[in-house]
């Protein structure tokens, strides 16, 4: 990739880099065991978004597959400290946001965009910290909204929230209990809610509990987090 970008910025537009080659360096990084993969892929995306704004390289757009690959390397970052935490999520939300800000700019954020956000919420965030389930709750109701809960979403938001929370938002489409194999049913869920996602072929018209807080996936659930902390 460097010495494609040399040879572009050298004059030689013939083999300009584009999207795909980006998605596929940035894939690359958060497959491997690289440390610190999940902010180099951050950053890739960075250079991308400011290579198409500026108009240098309007071919290197950012794209949903972009979003997924930084998604999935945050998520799947291996990571002990709780500093590096931190900044993962403070990515995984910064990078949600610019996507949904910017739709359809960039393409829709779509089921496995909030099923990695989930996942990054259930590896990075402490079970003990308040502002997890809160998280966990907001990314799940974007997810409703945008109609793209799928059997992955939910068994993401499984892993993300304590029994009670999670059942709650599940109501009747939960048929195992707390420490049985997981079992619900997808054509329980409103029909709007999966209404993109990969689904049944026939659904049921019946609800789950439809109570729910005004939250939204913002920066202020994290600095609010580095502020208890300071």
């Amino acid at each position: 990739m460097n010495r494609l970008e040399s040879m572009f910025e050298s004059g030689e537009t013939d083999v300009q880099p584009d999207v795909i080659c980006y998605d596929a360096l940035i894939n690359a990084f958060g497959w491997s065991s690289v440390p610190g993969r999940a902010k180099r892929c951050y950053e890739i995306y960075k250079k991308m978004l400011n290579g198409y704004e500026s108009g240098t390289n309007v071919h290197a757009k950012p794209d949903i597959i972009t979003c997924n690959s930084v998604l999935n390397a945050c998520a799947y970052e291996e990571i002990d400290d709780d500093d590096e935490k931190e900044e993962i999520m403070r990515i995984v939300v910064d990078t949600l946001e610019a996507f949904q800000s910017a739709a359809p700019k960039f393409g829709w954020p779509n089921h496995m965009t909030f099923a990695h956000v989930l996942l990054a919420i259930s590896k990075h965030m402490s079970e003990d910290d308040v502002k997890r389930a809160d998280l966990a709750e907001a990314t799940f109701w974007q997810c409703c909204d945008s109609g793209h809960v799928s059997v992955l979403v939910i068994t993401q938001l499984h892993r993300a929230l304590s029994w009670n929370r999670f059942s709650r938002l599940l109501g009747e489409a939960l048929f195992s209990e707390e420490n049985e194999k997981l079992g619900f049913n997808l054509r329980k869920l409103p029909r709007e809610w999966t209404r993109f996602a990969p689904k049944p072929k026939q659904r049921q018209g019946s609800r789950p509990s439809r109570r729910r807080p005004k939250m939204e996936v913002t920066k202020s659930l994290l600095s609010q987090k580095r502020g208890q902390k300071q």
